[in-house]
């Protein structure tokens, strides 16, 4: 595969049907964002090599998929797409035969995906809050060592929570408990086939080591995280008033018993109940939390 490049690669897929639009399809060619995808593995310390089990997801032409198998890598690529698949079968025979590329095919939000050590996808925009979702309920002992994505330039300043105030929010919050987030080079429109009309960006995500233990009520932080931000303008205070509407999907957790814990945290406040969700920090969230299920309806 040596006299393969990514154009090339590009090129033979779509001699057989365009780009579809409705998938998301935006196919990288740029051969340094796409070496950046696997070097940011090794600046985490934690390399591509030949003991590496690596998910992509939607691989399409198979441009990264190329990059990857150069590490010596074994990977699984998830295409939902028919054409993409047998493209891949067409121009990696070799590496499909020795087992080291194993192409699944069914949607990656859907099938349940094999373990692996690493994720390195350039994913769909469209489906990149429920793919961060899913990364997020995989098992702590299941999680892979590393994980690269390429994504939209807003969404990777929304998951690192580095684009000022209005990108703090229930996305970096919710995925920063288990995640320590890294954000690698911008990349234009013009580094796609076809351009994209805004900018993508490559984000790392590994496992946070001073992540809350396993007992911490993580869902109950996503139910009141969300929220809270959905009127982020508005103080803390009186969002929390307002019972959140998915408050009874959380086991021991039902309307009285939030009306009662507000009305008890208010006389001590784990935090300045004034203040308006992004001036809140991230600890101050999970202190919150903590303190929510501390609380006992019936000593009140």
């Amino acid at each position: 595969m040596e006299e393969v490049d990514a154009r090339l690669l590009i090129d033979l897929l779509l001699d057989h049907r365009s780009a579809i639009h409705s998938l998301g399809q935006h196919f990288l060619h740029d051969e340094s964002i796409l070496n950046e995808a696997i070097s940011l593995c090794s600046d985490a310390n934690e390399p591509l090599n030949e003991k590496s089990h690596v998910i992509e997801i939607g691989p399409g032409p198979g441009c990264l998929t190329l990059h990857l198998l150069r590490t010596g890598s074994q990977i699984s690529a998830i295409e939902i797409e028919e054409e993409a698949i047998k493209h891949l079968h067409r121009n990696f025979k070799q590496e499909i035969s020795d087992n080291r590329l194993v192409i699944y095919h069914g949607d990656a939000l859907k099938i349940t995906w094999p373990k692996a050590s690493h994720i390195v996808a350039n994913i769909p925009y469209q489906i990149s809050s429920p793919l961060i979702e899913k990364i997020s309920r995989i098992r702590k002992d299941e999680r892979p060592k590393c994980i690269v994505l390429l994504v939209q330039q807003e969404f990777s300043e929304k998951l690192s929570m580095q684009g000022g105030p209005n990108s703090m929010g229930s996305l970096g919050l919710t995925t920063g408990l288990d995640w320590n987030i890294h954000l690698g080079s911008i990349v234009p429109p013009h580094c796609f086939v076809p351009s994209p009309k805004v900018h993508s960006r490559l984000v790392r995500l590994t496992p946070r080591n001073d992540a809350p233990c396993d007992d911490f009520n993580r869902k109950l932080h996503r139910v009141v995280v969300r929220h809270v931000f959905e009127h982020r303008r508005r103080k803390v205070r009186s969002r929390l008033k307002e019972v959140p509407k998915r408050i009874q999907r959380v086991t021991g957790w039902y309307k009285s018993r939030w009306k009662a814990a507000i009305r008890f945290l208010e006389e001590n406040p784990p935090l300045n109940f004034d203040a308006r969700p992004d001036e809140i920090s991230a600890g101050e969230w999970i202190q919150l939390i903590e303190q929510l299920e501390q609380f006992d309806p019936h000593f009140e």
